[in-house]
């Protein structure tokens, strides 16, 4: 069966520890373009939708070409925003792809299509990427996913979970900012009152896992890495740098 699935990017311009990030220049061209670009190689995607609240990211969409739709400015997270768009479009799931991860490759996007076509029983789909780096795994800002045998996320946390007592070795994985849900989880999800456990952590997904959907885990080929800062902003610089000079750009 085919499935529909549309690519919704949320950006919001007022960032608190960055304002205007969506826009921040990247080798002449904003960083949601490129985000944008990558989307638009994965033939599978019906659509692909920066949703905001400024005038200003309109704006600049339409300058560069890209299909951008106002959303309410009233949205406390990025899911809710894509909500929005998922009442105002037709499909079975919409393709969460963060606006400050413009190294995010579509390679790995379309693994998580794969994934959706697959029939996987689940609700959403998320990818993650193996940890390499200790000071990641210990970094709170960075969310951790515990994954069962079966590739199902069972809990994330801003700790280092789960804690290697019995067996040394263990792979710690983080999320990316490529998240799937069906029509109905992204229903279920506006729907439904913060649980105890997601207001302690403070991470949205664990909205469904508490209560019981269910998340499945696609593991990401290459690095990807968000921006927070400026400095973050320098790091992917270089990385697109050297796409672009092997030709991969």
């Amino acid at each position: 069966m085919t499935m529909k699935i549309i690519a919704v990017i949320p950006a919001r311009y007022d960032s608190t520890r960055f304002p205007g990030k969506p826009l921040a220049d990247i080798h002449g061209k904003p960083m949601i373009w490129w985000v944008y670009q990558e989307a638009k190689k994965v033939k599978e995607y019906d659509d692909v939708i920066v949703a905001t609240d400024s005038e200003i990211i309109i704006k600049a969409c339409s300058q560069y070409g890209m299909n951008a739709m106002m959303t309410s400015d009233k949205h406390p997270m990025g899911t809710d925003r894509v909500a929005e768009v998922a009442s105002r479009t037709d499909a079975d799931y919409y393709m969460i792809i963060l606006g400050d991860e413009p190294i995010l490759r579509a390679s790995d996007e379309r693994k998580v299509v794969k994934a959706i076509q697959s029939g996987v029983e689940a609700d959403a789909f998320q990818l993650v990427e193996a940890m390499h780096d200790p000071v990641d795994v210990i970094n709170n800002t960075t969310i951790k996913l515990a994954i069962n045998d079966a590739g199902y996320c069972v809990f994330l946390s801003r700790s280092p979970i789960p804690t290697p007592k019995a067996a040394l070795g263990y792979t710690f994985y983080k999320n990316t900012g490529c998240f799937a849900m069906s029509r109905q989880a992204l229903e279920f999800f506006v729907k439904t009152k913060r649980g105890n456990i997601e207001l302690a952590e403070d991470i949205e997904q664990l909205r469904l896992i508490e209560n019981h959907k269910k998340i499945f885990t696609v593991q990401a080929e290459y690095l990807s890495m968000s921006v927070d800062t400026p400095k973050d902003l320098e790091r992917i610089k270089e990385e697109l740098s050297s796409r672009m000079e092997s030709g991969e750009k």
